[in-house]
């Protein structure tokens, strides 16, 4: 009961709002979503935007490649923007909810 009255008083517990505070302004993260086909927006198996990494701010592709595995840091290419399409280079800074696919040499 008492949780409904908080509600309806103010729309939220707030506990979004901390949590959000916390990451986006104490700790200067953003939030980057790495896909595998860029027009579908899925990884290998067809999840659709499966991962999420907060990163921090400043993060550039080629940084951001080695987050997600050791290998595609090491064969990085150049990433795309999954919502421009464009081809980004490895100093790209990587921005709040970023679409991208890492592009990575074959093999090495």
């Amino acid at each position: 009961e008492m949780t409904r009255a908080l509600l309806k008083k103010w729309g939220s517990t707030g506990v979004q709002q901390v949590v959000d505070k916390a990451i986006y302004e104490l700790l200067n993260l953003i939030v980057v979503y790495p896909v595998d086909d860029e027009h579908k927006l899925t990884d290998k198996k067809g999840n659709v935007l499966p991962d999420t990494y907060l990163v921090p701010k400043g993060t550039t592709a080629h940084e951001f490649a080695y987050m997600i595995h050791t290998d595609l840091g090491e064969s990085f290419i150049h990433a795309i923007d999954a919502r421009t399409k464009r081809r980004l280079g490895e100093d790209y800074e990587l921005k709040e909810r970023d679409v991208i696919r890492i592009v990575a040499a074959k093999g090495r």
